[in-house]
């Protein structure tokens, strides 16, 4: 994990972060900026699990089966991150087969490190209103 200097450093001349790797790491984003507003955006979990079973994961099985030298240096990096650091350091290989498991537990965490005046909990397609509120704009 990222310190709060290596985060400023990684981020630095950004506003937000979004999806991956952000995810993965909520405490230590919170440590870094404990002033920042945390959006997190849930929907129902199976919807969620059929939707990553015919976009992301097929995507990265894709990418995996492809020979290293025809990956181009986004793919490598995608394949490699994901593979070292994904599946293995935070899923321990069963994103695949647990996926409402992990995602549940995913917003529970988020929900349990980040106070509830700074988070944001998103039901995607509920609309703007709240989003906008939030946000102050």
């Amino acid at each position: 994990p990222a310190t709060p200097e290596q985060f400023d450093m990684i981020l630095q001349g950004y506003h937000a972060v979004l999806d991956q790797p952000a995810a993965l790491f909520p405490g230590e984003l919170y440590e870094a900026y404990p002033d920042a507003k945390f959006i997190l955006t849930t929907r129902d979990p199976d919807k969620w699990v059929t939707s990553t079973q015919k976009t992301i994961f097929p995507a990265i099985e894709l990418m995996q089966q492809m020979e290293p030298e025809d990956r181009t240096p986004l793919e490598e990096f995608f394949v490699i991150w994901h593979r070292d650091h994904v599946l293995k350091k935070f899923y321990s290989q069963d994103a695949f087969t647990n996926s409402k498991r992990i995602i549940l537990e995913h917003n529970e965490k988020v929900k349990r490190i980040v106070p509830e005046e700074k988070l944001l909990v998103y039901e995607v397609g509920e609309g703007w209103t709240r989003l906008c509120q939030f946000l102050e704009v």
